[in-house]
């Protein structure tokens, strides 16, 4: 008799070779009393930990480094269940002051402009005191909300931060790179860019009721879960999914493994099926390669242009999913039963649904920091139009100034003209999905069931996939082909040339 027939009741030998039943009992497991209870104990606990930490391994989207540090946090929540919070602050202080950028050539950057600064620090250890000075910035702007010393900046943080930011940017375009105040503002720009959201949530949550002290907030300046993907919220919001039982810590541990395990089936698939199969075997083209030849003069057919943007629109939900369920499921294996980051795309009748499905946490920093603001602030009188401007406010200021406010850094080395080109590609792609978001909220009607399965089911889940699945030739930033040859593409596929 095997573990998990004796942990489930009910388990017949008849049903050992039926799939389905597996697969339900599976699903189920934080649902079931006996298996919840063996998640409570010694051998359980290690199994569940050992069996997401091999996931993770087997997902390479996470650099090993940071699989390190998660499981270096994890096994002191393990060992410390009642003082998760603390292990939450010192992780987090130490991975933000060893690894406080998000974007990769920061780090050389970072390297050029702070060692002859601190020449006798190793090369490992030179971000750490620059970081306890943002610290110090990050302390003085939450003591600031309860003193309002600076009115301004208490009552409108993140606007009071975004000036900060426009005027160091300013000054690293306008500075020379042998100015000795270049490396000063170009280290404070670095910073405050990287960790602008980070901060933004722990001065949000700082007018909760239910704050925590400043020391442990600062742990949230980088939770060691953090790293490519936007913050999952602040503090109020992960403590209060804390598990606060050993029967709810078995049940978040028992969902974190359920997700892990599906992220590294996704990643499979993804590896397999589109990596190895489809463009390796069957050498079947890239959309981006079939833009760039398009834009040189090599048309493909047009089916295959077509069979380009299903394959890529399908290969990036697979590859998003496993990346974002690999993230909240150490979180969950963590004791803090997080919602997910992705929840059946697909399955969505709405433009404005899918947006909310797709990556949950992005929207939700959109929808915390500028849709909610704007929708408070203006048009008031205007039902129609305070929910249009607020939806532009998130789906495109705040959209464009979250992907390029990490690579202003980048600018003052690389030049401005690839960062102009992709902020451009990006706009007319942020702008084209607001328009879609905004029409699905005030234009378009809800199916309803008596519609029948093809109008209630069918085809509005069809018309939302083409929409993103089209969507996603112009959804580009980095300039490698311009925006107007995605055009060309994208107008390419119904037969028009521009």
């Amino acid at each position: 008799m095997t573990l998990l027939s004796t942990a489930i009741p009910g388990h017949r030998q008849a049903s050992r070779f039926n799939p389905f039943e597996w697969r339900r009992r599976w699903l189920t497991i934080d649902s079931n009393d006996a298996v919840i209870a063996w998640a409570q104990t010694l051998p359980g606990q290690t199994v569940l930990h050992v069996v997401l930490l091999a996931t993770l391994l087997l997902i390479p989207i996470l650099r090993t480094s940071h699989v390190a540090l998660m499981t270096v946090a994890l096994g002191l929540c393990w060992a410390f269940p009642h003082r998760r919070l603390l292990v939450l602050t010192v992780t987090g202080l130490t991975y933000f002051l060893l690894r406080p950028f998000k974007m990769g050539p920061h780090y050389d950057y970072f390297e050029q402009v702070a060692a002859p600064l601190i020449p006798l620090l190793p090369a490992a250890l030179i971000s750490v005191p620059f970081g306890v000075l943002f610290l110090v910035f990050a302390v003085a702007m939450v003591r600031n909300q309860d003193r309002k010393l600076l009115v301004f900046a208490s009552n409108r943080p993140l606007l009071f931060m975004f000036l900060i930011g426009c005027g160091l940017a300013a000054a690293t375009l306008l500075l020379p790179r042998e100015h000795g105040l270049f490396a000063p503002v170009w280290i404070a720009l670095a910073y405050l860019t990287s960790s602008f959201f980070f901060l933004g949530y722990v001065l949000l949550d700082n007018r909760s009721k239910t704050k925590v002290p400043v020391h442990a907030q600062l742990g949230f300046m980088r939770p060691f879960w953090a790293g490519f993907a936007p913050p999952m919220k602040g503090p109020a919001f992960i403590l209060k999914a804390e598990a606060k039982s050993d029967a709810d810590l078995a049940v978040s541990r028992l969902k974190g493994v359920k997700l892990a395990v599906w992220a590294l089936i996704l990643f499979l698939v993804w590896e397999w099926v589109f990596n190895r199969l489809i463009h390796a075997q069957w050498a079947f083209p890239r959309l981006d390669d079939l833009i760039a030849a398009s834009a040189a003069g090599a048309q493909a057919p047009l089916a295959m242009r077509w069979g380009a943007v299903a394959v890529e629109f399908m290969a990036m939900v697979i590859y998003m999913g496993a990346a974002i369920h690999a993230l909240v499921a150490v979180v969950r294996v963590a004791g803090f039963c997080i919602p997910r980051g992705m929840v059946r795309p697909l399955s969505s009748r709405t433009i404005a649904e899918f947006w909310g499905r797709y990556l949950f946490y992005f929207k939700e920093i959109l929808v915390d920091f500028f849709f909610y603001p704007t929708f408070r602030r203006y048009f008031k009188n205007h039902p129609r139009l305070r929910m249009a401007f607020a939806t532009f406010a998130a789906a495109f200021v705040g959209n464009v100034l979250f992907d390029f406010m990490h690579t202003i850094p980048s600018v003052a080395f690389e030049g401005s003209e690839r960062y102009l080109n992709g902020l451009i590609s990006y706009c007319v792609y942020a702008g084209v999905l607001t328009a879609g978001i905004i029409w699905s909220q005030l234009a378009q009607s809800a199916p309803r069931k008596e519609d029948g399965f093809v109008r209630y089911s069918l085809l509005p889940r069809a018309q939302v996939i083409l929409f993103f699945a089209l969507l996603q030739v112009i959804d580009d930033s980095s300039a490698t082909v311009l925006i107007g040859d995605r055009l060309s593409y994208l107008t390419g596929l119904f037969g028009v040339s521009i």
